[in-house]
């Protein structure tokens, strides 16, 4: 989840040596992996490197967000107003698909328009929200030469896009919460391993404070806040400095929105070890593991007897001689925050 997934495949050369001279023509980001499940495209991208040893050929790919971060953005970005043609403010992926397509399509660079073909395989989930988001220097002309991947990952995540691949299509989804309807119900039995229940004081909050106050001149500093007043915490208060430029404090705002998440009340976590893989038995499918996905698990067996609900934040899947393993890596939820009432 808001990160781009790796693929790697080994290759026995001596089992293959009509093929050897085919694989020695693979080019990086000339040719792509596709890597399939029961004849389902699962996971699709650029191959980023080949390693070439005596016995074996392997083959590394990045999933097709990869492009997003070898495209360098060319465009000015300015969705402050409603109703613009060209870059209108609104739900913060309709921002995100904008800024992907204007640059993934500019004929002064990208040519041919597309050429990675990513824009027809473009999907969204909307927030609610409405997004204003502005990166313009000192002037309405200035350029953020950054790559694309860039933009999304400081300044439109924490706005509150949550973004994935599955297979060859982009998803520029919303967090859920624990509000939304889970996936499935996990128990403890449903994850091969040993696991710790661990309530996590640490990283709760009651109010989470956005702020730009970042220099020795605070005059014109802004924040936003988000959480919860009159708790059994009382003053359980957090802090997140923002470098960004530009952001006011409506920017604030939804960036300690978005960072509140999961931290009220204190958060349960299921601490899984590394090597720890879902059971066969386990109630979801494959095509269902999508990182943002919304499951719950029930701690059943513990002394601390809970239903947690959770993101899914990444999926492992490993083919070898042991067949095939799935490991997950799972986030909990909190209560949907919204700005304290003063």
């Amino acid at each position: 989840m808001n990160d781009t997934s790796e693929a790697f495949i080994t290759i026995a050369k001596g089992e293959a040596p009509d093929c050897c001279g085919l694989l020695g023509e693979i080019e990086p980001y000339i040719h792509e992996l596709s890597i399939y499940r029961d004849e389902e495209l699962v996971w699709q991208g650029p191959v980023v490197r080949t390693v070439e040893s005596r016995s074996t050929f392997r083959v590394e790919a990045r999933d097709v967000t990869e492009w997003l971060a070898r495209t360098i953005n060319t465009q000015v970005l300015r969705y402050v107003n409603v109703g613009d043609p060209v870059m209108p403010a609104g739900p913060v992926q309709g921002i995100a698909e904008s800024i992907i397509d204007l640059n993934i399509s500019d004929p002064g660079f990208s040519t041919p328009p597309d050429w990675c073909n990513i824009l027809p395989f473009i999907v969204r989930d909307d927030s609610p929200v409405l997004t204003r988001f502005e990166k313009d220097g000192s002037t309405d002309a200035a350029i953020w030469l950054v790559p694309v991947l860039k933009i999304l990952d400081e300044e439109l995540v924490p706005r509150g896009l949550q973004y994935t691949t599955v297979g060859r299509r982009i998803v520029l989804g919303r967090p859920q919460t624990a509000a939304d309807r889970p996936l499935a119900t996990l128990t403890l039995d449903h994850i091969a391993g040993d696991v710790e229940v661990i309530k996590d004081g640490p990283s709760g909050s009651a109010i989470t404070w956005a702020t730009n106050q970042v220099r020795e001149d605070i005059a014109d500093a802004a924040f936003g806040l988000s959480g919860f007043t009159n708790t059994a915490y009382g003053r359980l208060d957090s802090l997140v400095l923002s470098q960004a430029e530009d952001m006011d404090g409506y920017d604030l705002l939804q960036l300690a929105q978005a960072s509140q998440v999961g931290r009220f009340p204190v958060p349960i976590g299921i601490s899984v070890p590394n090597g720890s893989r879902l059971t066969s038995d386990a109630p979801v499918l494959m095509e269902e593991l999508v990182a943002g996905t919304r499951l719950n698990v029930i701690t059943t067996g513990m002394c601390s007897n809970v239903t947690v609900a959770y993101r899914l934040t990444d999926v492992d899947v490993e083919w070898g001689d042991a067949g095939e393993q799935v490991a997950v890596s799972l986030v909990p939820l909190g209560n949907d925050p919204a700005p304290p009432t003063p």
